[in-house]
């Protein structure tokens, strides 16, 4: 696969222009059809947690039959199994989307990329075995660090995780339908992911640490905000009452550029060195990623056009694609500054 077709998958979420994504290889198929240009979410939502852990000095090792277990170590296998769990929920969800009766041409998750088995990529029973496949390697990893560490309560983390992602979609919880998938998703990607993957690294969590994920968890959610705004007819005539439809077009546009902004200036604070939270110059990267963040941001504002512009390769998305865009620097600022700054030090 050409470095040109990596680009498009990760980044626009199709093949490039010209190209039948039916022909391209494996692995690329792979990542289009797990939807892996929003894994970034999950790589700093689950991520996080071990660079705060590296930047408070607080990563320690494990003890496991009398040998020590590197808490990097742990950390890691804590965050790919994030990211496993993370693929695995999204193929869960078109699994049931599409049985629902939802994942079908004329709605937009079978319009803007192709659906595992809408497009015929695979049976449903394929899907089924690789969403098995998916969640017993993350488990796996999960269970690893539980069992050296020796501490329930990341076990506690993993099921609410699985409770709340399986839930977002699946009966009899069903938060999408009830307008609680996006606080679902503020849970998920902020305290959960990020805290998780401390207590791996560090075999404790504090107030602090949950806290320090939370600007993230605001960004994550301004997407789904986003994706559900894109979404708000469609949902609406199916009896999807995601809290878009709730609160209507114009309040969710509003309330989707309250979140992103929340994030930036909640960076900022937590650099405070009164604060502490995060090194002192992420407070500047913070305010740069916020400037270069406004043309998107403005289109997150804005209401959607009638047609998409020439080119554009997500419709018929569009407000999802502006607060991801918006929500990029952030993950700079974050990701810059944490690594600086435990490499630096305290």
């Amino acid at each position: 696969m050409s470095s040109k077709d990596y680009v498009s998958v990760l980044t626009r979420q199709s093949a490039p222009e010209g190209v039948d994504w039916r022909t391209m290889s494996v692995v690329a198929r792979a990542l289009l059809l797990t939807r892996a240009s929003v894994l970034p979410l999950t790589i700093l939502g689950s991520g996080q947690g071990l660079l705060f852990a590296w930047w408070s000095g607080k990563i320690s090792d494990a003890t496991f039959g009398g040998n020590a277990v590197s808490g990097i170590l742990l950390g890691f296998a804590a965050f790919f199994g994030a990211n496993l769990a993370h693929a695995a929920n999204n193929l869960a969800n078109d699994w049931r989307d599409y049985h629902d009766g939802l994942d079908r041409p004329g709605y937009p998750r079978a319009d803007y990329s192709p659906h595992p088995i809408a497009s015929g990529a695979m049976s449903s029973r394929t899907l089924l075995i690789t969403i098995g496949v998916l969640t017993a390697l993350a488990a796996i990893l999960g269970g690893f660090t539980m069992v050296i560490r020796g501490e329930p309560l990341l076990g506690a983390f993993a099921i609410a995780g699985l409770i709340l992602s399986w839930g977002y979609t699946d009966p009899p919880l069903r938060f999408k339908r009830r307008g609680l998938g996006e606080l679902s998703a503020f849970i998920v990607w902020g305290p959960l992911m990020g805290g998780g993957t401390y207590l791996a690294a560090t075999g404790s969590v504090d107030a602090i640490a949950l806290i320090a994920t939370l600007p993230w968890a605001l960004f994550v959610t301004a997407v789904l905000f986003g994706k559900h705004l894109d979404k708000i007819e469609a949902d609406g005539s199916r009896g999807v009452k995601t809290f878009v439809v709730r609160i209507g077009e114009r309040r969710a546009r509003v309330f989707t550029t309250v979140l992103i902004s929340a994030g930036y200036l909640g960076i900022a604070i937590f650099a405070i060195p009164a604060v502490g939270i995060f090194p002192w110059f992420v407070a500047p990267l913070a305010g740069l990623g916020a400037i270069v963040a406004l043309p998107a941001l403005k289109i997150v504002a804005a209401p959607r056009p009638a047609a998409p512009p020439a080119g554009y390769p997500l419709w018929p998305l569009w407000h999802v694609g502006a607060a991801f865009l918006a929500s990029r620097p952030a993950m700079g600022a974050l990701l810059v500054g944490l690594v600086v700054g435990a490499i630096l030090g305290r």
